[in-house]
């Protein structure tokens, strides 16, 4: 078996989870840093979903159901940001 597609997503994932908390302690509260998180936060799901749940090996129209939700949480997310930004 090949380990090294989900060792390397594992990895990814390790490395911008740190990135995200230092980031949070390096400048807490501002905009540019919680659009920064976000941003991250929703590349790391969908890195998880097409990598570790074979996504990617789907038909081209399974893969772009998957996308549709994740574009609306992530206007969504958006709104919500900018509805409460300071």
């Amino acid at each position: 078996m090949d380990y090294k597609t989900p060792v390397a997503v594992w990895l990814y994932t390790i490395v911008t989870t740190v990135a995200e908390v230092y980031a949070f302690y390096v400048g807490p509260g501002t905009f540019d840093v919680d659009m920064a998180i976000g941003t991250v936060a929703m590349i790391n799901s969908l890195v998880a979903a097409i990598f570790m749940m074979n996504i990617r090996k789907e038909p081209p129209a399974v893969q772009y159901l998957i996308l549709a939700p994740l574009a609306l949480v992530m206007v969504l997310i958006l709104t919500m940001l900018f509805a409460f930004a300071q």
